[in-house]
């Protein structure tokens, strides 16, 4: 009787729970008790039959034993952890967990294991979400279980391994080295630290929970990039004298002048004051650098995640790749609002873009019209532009035509699952390039001249 696919579901946790108990609270040898248990309670059913049920009863006395041991285990432990501020999806980072004894009696044989925050998983959500598991047989992708494992692994946002821990004397400290490797971009919650300590009979482990939490921000994957032969046209930029000191054409000072009322301090030219007792400030020439726009399209059914997550990867490789250090990249996600983030020499660095990029999401369904408008003005400012699309409909057509209008020289690189589509060739002349989704990293390194 096969049971209808709710029903399964409802399953999927308790069988989850019961792994992940094992996996923690036994140890190598209490897994092959527990193994020889199940086993011979199967074959020992009957008991005039054989004597195998004997064995059942001493594995599962030894068995309840161990776990009545192992409860009774209460340390004066402090566990600190030292996190990095940044992490990468998909490369491993180090991080170090600080463990203080203040009790009397040395602690051996330590196992630390890590418990990260999981969000809930609905049915509904379960059933629109897509797995990556191309490679499950047709009973797996019919139970559902293997795609649910996935999913909740990459909610939970990490793979950490449990570590042993050095012999923790009365009174003293250890650092241990953590390695955990991102699954995915975003932030990743870190709830608790199980010390886990074998009892002595050596088939559980006693487990001690401290509530410590931890946060660290995934960023997205970043691909190799060519060095982009961006336009360099300077326009007249607004933003104050500031940035052309930074990153454009500005000389020291073009003159001096009285002191106005809002001037800023440190425009003051104070060897002017200590002569005349006046204040005196150095007024600066018009400012002229290259900006360039990085728009991301975010208008992407949430459902879709592989091309979402495509998407932002393009949007990170080419924020965090090479371009000219004298101009401004202006990043632009096109969602419900228009947000907006320039990086640059002077302003917010590389990490603060791909950290905005971390924390997108996808928007769904709509239009650019907003957006379409926001270039209208800001295109006279602008040398050029790189728009990152996830498909291309009539809103889209019009984005790319209103920088046309407004002469800015734009190339649209749109992704797509679709693995007909011929990758990007060299050469220039190129407004529109086709990313595949399953060939980034190969479509994005034949990108040579944009726009």
């Amino acid at each position: 009787m096969r049971l209808p696919p709710r029903t399964l579901y409802r399953l999927f946790p308790l069988v989850a729970r019961a792994s992940r108990w094992s996996e923690r609270r036994l140890t190598p040898s209490g897994r092959v008790v527990l193994g020889l248990l199940v086993a011979a309670a199967l074959f020992g059913v009957d008991m005039r039959q054989t004597l195998a049920w004997q064995v059942a009863t001493l594995g599962g006395g030894l068995l309840l034993a161990s776990l009545l041991t192992s409860l009774r285990w209460r340390a004066p432990i402090t566990v600190r952890r030292v996190m990095p501020q940044y992490a990468c999806e998909g490369q491993p980072f180090t991080y170090f967990v600080e463990i203080t004894n203040h009790g009397k009696r040395t602690e051996r044989d330590l196992v630390l294991a890590e418990q990260l925050h999981q969000p809930p998983l609905s049915w509904h959500d379960f059933r629109a979400r897509r797995g990556r598991g191309r490679h499950l047989n047709v009973v797996d992708r019919a139970i559902g279980f293997p795609r649910w494992v996935e999913l909740r692994t990459r909610d939970r946002g990490a793979a950490v391994a449990p570590r042993p821990v050095p012999a923790l004397a009365a009174g003293g400290s250890v650092r241990v080295a953590v390695e955990a490797t991102p699954l995915r971009r975003g932030w990743i919650d870190f709830d608790s630290i199980e010390l886990l300590r074998p009892d002595p009979l050596g088939i559980c482990r006693a487990r001690l929970r401290l509530a410590v939490p931890d946060r660290v921000l995934a960023l997205p994957r970043r691909y190799a990039v060519p060095a982009l032969h961006l336009a360099a046209r300077r326009h007249y930029q607004r933003g104050g004298v500031s940035l052309a000191l930074a990153v454009g054409d500005s000389q020291e000072f073009a003159a001096l002048r009285d002191y106005r009322y809002g001037d800023p301090r440190r425009h003051i030219h104070w060897r002017s004051f200590a002569k005349t007792g006046k204040l005196i400030v150095k007024e600066y020439q018009d400012e002229y650098f290259d900006r360039h726009a990085l728009i991301i399209d975010t208008h992407i059914d949430p459902a879709d995640e592989p091309l979402f997550e495509a998407v932002i990867r393009v949007a990170a490789s080419l924020a965090g790749g090479p371009r000219p250090r004298d101009s401004i990249l202006d990043l632009i996600l096109a969602g419900r609002e228009v947000v907006e983030l320039s990086a640059g020499r002077g302003l917010a660095d590389t990490g603060r873009a791909l950290a905005w990029l971390a924390e997108a999401r996808a928007a769904g369904a709509g239009d650019l019209d907003v957006l379409t408008e926001l270039i209208g003005t800001r295109a006279g400012g602008l040398a050029s532009a790189l728009v990152v699309l996830g498909g291309l409909d009539a809103s889209r057509e019009a984005l790319l035509d209103k920088l046309a209008t407004h002469g800015v020289r734009a190339a649209a690189l749109i992704v797509s699952h679709d693995e007909a589509v011929q990758p990007p060739r060299l050469g220039g002349g190129l407004q529109r390039l086709t990313l595949r989704v399953a060939h980034l990293e190969h479509d994005l390194a034949a990108l040579a001249v944009l726009p």
